[in-house]
Parts: C-alpha cells; sequence; structure tokens
C-alpha cells in the first residue's frame, strides 16, 4: 500500500470513527467499538511507515488530530502544487 492510500484510508476511517462519535445523542447511535477496532488495527500494522507525529497522535488515541493533521497535509499540498501556482505580472 503505498503512502498516499493509507493516508486516504486512515483518513477515511477517522472521519467515520468522528462522524460516529457526533452521533452518540441520536436515538439509536452507532457503535463505536468497530471503529476504535479499525483505526488501532492501522495503526498497530502500518506505524512504522507514518510519519512520526501522525504515529503519536493515533498511539494516544487523538484521533481528532490525527484528522486535522492529516486534512492539514491534503491541503497544504493543493495550496503549493506547481499547477495552483500563479505568477504576478506587475
Amino acid at each position: 500500500m503505498s503512502l498516499s492510500d493509507l493516508r486516504q484510508r486512515l483518513l477515511l476511517a477517522l472521519q467515520e470513527y468522528l462522524d460516529a462519535v457526533a452521533s452518540q445523542k441520536t436515538p439509536n447511535p452507532p457503535d463505536l467499538l468497530p471503529h476504535c477496532v479499525l483505526l488501532e488495527e492501522l495503526e498497530t500494522k502500518f506505524s512504522s511507515q507514518l510519519d512520526p507525529r501522525l504515529a503519536h497522535f493515533l498511539e494516544s488515541k487523538s484521533y481528532r488530530k490525527a484528522h486535522d493533521y492529516l486534512t492539514s497535509l491534503s491541503t497544504s499540498k493543493l495550496a503549493n502544487a506547481k499547477d495552483s501556482a500563479q505568477s504576478c505580472t506587475r
């Protein structure tokens, strides 16, 4: 699995977990256990391939921070892409 595929997989798992957490006050809240198990499995299996900061967030169960960190990586890469660079004519 490539690093970008791993990041996308983690980002999706984190988003699903956070959505489930946000739904806990609804009449039939989703079970959080499968989400936690999946995140722990991903962290255990791929920790050596992860950025140390991201690995720390996952190990500490700081899933919101991990999600925000991955999201910031995605948006900063888009903002710094060569294709999106514009030059000033002045």
